[in-house]
């Protein structure tokens, strides 16, 4: 996709040139610093001084040859934060209006509407009014809706936001099952850095309306240069681990990292081999340059120093312990410790601190 477009706003102007080709790509920054016009701007919502949009090899936008296609006619399914349904319609005839706006066949099967509502599983919710429906429930059948238009991109702008943190982790698997099942590339708008390590394959920071960073998700969250558009307690490792068992009066369970290594987390009464998400925030992780003993923590991890940026009085530190692994210190725990790349360390994490998605 080529994105590049200025769009004049009331204290800034978002100016973006950029290009990338992935399964989905994050728009991420803090509140205000252009996300959602620039998502408008790609589906035709918001006017566009100067630029060039191209999707999939199709012209939506472009000034030098006065292109601009109106938002029905760029073939973009778009879900807003607040899901956008129709009140006086069922929740069947939500859902049926997306595949009544385009009803070109791509895959029968793939694109099947069984096979969406098995997928976000809300078939049981068809014959309810959208304002019986809760916010997460909302949210997955304007999902539907938008992948039964037949896009070729999906749009998402912040569609967990308005939901509290019980209702996002429940949301997020189904975000998942619908990049992997359906094929539609999506672009992904939020300030959630968890989010972004579970869904995507590239992300773009954005901050006042300039492109900060852009890369592969896990790398470029923890560079110097996106450190600033990070708030303090967002920053997250995010892993896929394989369930092997659980202890329920220890009240933890064991998984196995994609690289072999072995780590606890609170207890899951799942079966064994079940694939699972886990996370844990950057803050919650101890490091020391000697094996702790007697202490409580259920998990204690030899690792290598990789890297380590220092940000005024904060230090990122990436740590390969099979997996890599951002910790945040104070830059004075990075001199206290003297460490640099290269150096060997134990990352410290009490089982708790692991939270499942």
């Amino acid at each position: 996709m080529l994105l590049r477009c200025r769009v004049p706003l009331a204290t800034f102007d978002l100016d973006v040139d950029v290009s990338f080709d992935a399964r989905v790509t994050a728009i991420f920054g803090p509140s205000g610093s252009g996300k959602t016009t620039l998502l408008d701007a790609i589906a035709g919502l918001r006017e566009i001084a100067a630029g060039e949009i191209e999707v999939g090899g199709k012209t939506l936008f472009s000034s030098a040859r006065k292109i601009n296609l109106p938002p029905q006619r760029r073939n973009l399914g778009y879900v807003p934060q607040e899901g956008a349904l129709f009140p006086h319609l069922s929740v069947r005839r939500n859902i049926l209006f997306g595949s009544e706006r385009n009803s070109r066949v791509t895959d029968a099967k793939m694109m099947s509407i069984e096979h969406v509502l098995e997928v976000l599983e809300i078939s049981h919710l068809l014959q309810r009014s959208v304002t019986e429906l809760s916010g997460g429930e909302a949210q997955r059948v304007a999902l539907a809706r938008a992948i039964l238009s037949r896009p070729q991109l999906l749009l998402l702008d912040e569609p967990l936001a308005a939901l509290d943190v019980g209702l996002k982790e429940k949301i997020l698997p189904y975000l998942a099952r619908v990049r992997d099942e359906f094929g539609v590339p999506m672009i992904y708008v939020t300030h959630n850095i968890t989010e972004v390590l579970a869904l995507a394959d590239w992300v773009l920071v954005i901050r006042s309306g300039r492109l900060m960073a852009q890369g592969l998700p896990a790398e470029t969250l923890t560079s110097s240069r996106a450190l600033r558009a990070i708030p303090e307690e967002e920053l997250e490792n995010v892993f896929t681990v394989e369930f092997i068992d659980s202890d329920k009066p220890a009240g933890r369970s064991r998984v196995r990292l994609s690289s072999g290594a072995e780590i606890f987390v609170p207890y899951l009464p799942v079966s064994a081999g079940r694939t699972l998400q886990v996370r844990v925030r950057a803050d919650d992780i101890l490091l020391g340059t000697q094996r702790p003993e007697g202490i409580s923590a259920g998990n204690i991890l030899p690792g290598t120093v990789r890297a380590i940026d220092i940000v005024d009085d904060q230090a990122l530190v990436r740590v390969d312990a099979r997996e890599i692994f951002c910790v945040r210190l104070t830059a004075g725990a990075v001199i206290r410790l003297a460490l640099r790349v290269g150096s060997s360390v134990f990352l410290i994490i009490k089982t708790r601190s692991f939270r499942i998605l």
